[in-house]
């Protein structure tokens, strides 16, 4: 697969311009990533959705959700922004693009300049495979060892199967992802911070 920059679109946006997601921890119902774009003309506006809500029995032990939007313009991330409600601890992450370098800062980390090349861990557009990430959650710096698997199948929520390649991230915050033969963003697997499994299934 070609990772691709510094085009009018950046890669991974379905012809849907929805990329949909139930998210399982352990196997048990956790809860939904959505990611939706936005054209206009040469500019792209991404706004991502997450919503986990862990229960024991009729208690809510644990809820995070996050709200991030992404803008790009004629296939150049601009800037970003993200708020994360972490069961109740308040994070955030900002980042602009200013005379060329990416300016990021948030609640993990001091203002620095990102490296060429970096952006936000968001998963859908391959091209992060490419090059360091930014956490959404407090604007620190990812940095991983990638490795391509191998392709698999993968099956959404109703069954149907798809051709993905896999991809195994190995770092601070480990996981793998999985891209079909377009580019398209279909699974992911990771460990939260407690060692359970998170499975996200793909709502075709």
């Amino acid at each position: 697969m070609t990772h691709t920059r510094g085009i009018a679109s950046p890669p991974g946006i379905p012809a849907t311009q929805r990329l949909s997601f139930l998210a399982r921890r352990n196997g048990t119902r956790l809860g939904t990533h959505n990611v939706t774009f936005r054209r206009d003309g040469d500019r792209l506006g991404v706004d991502i959705a997450v919503d986990y809500t862990v229960k024991l029995t009729f208690i809510t032990a644990y809820r995070y959700r996050l709200r991030a939007t992404e803008q790009w313009e004629q296939g150049v991330l601009t800037s970003m922004r993200a708020r994360t409600d972490n069961n109740g601890k308040a994070e955030f992450m900002r980042a602009d693009r200013i005379d060329g370098a990416l300016i990021v800062e948030g609640s993990g980390t001091t203002r620095y300049h990102a490296p060429p090349g970096a952006m936000l861990c968001s998963h859908w557009n391959p091209a992060q495979l490419d090059g360091p990430m930014i956490n959404p959650q407090d604007g620190t710096l990812l940095n991983f060892t990638i490795s391509a698997k191998g392709p698999a199948r993968v099956a959404d929520t109703a069954g149907r199967t798809r051709e993905a390649q896999r991809f195994s991230l190995e770092g601070a915050h480990s996981l793998d992802l999985w891209y079909d033969t377009q580019g398209i963003w279909t699974a992911l697997q990771g460990a939260a911070e407690d060692g359970s499994v998170i499975i996200y299934q793909p709502v075709f």
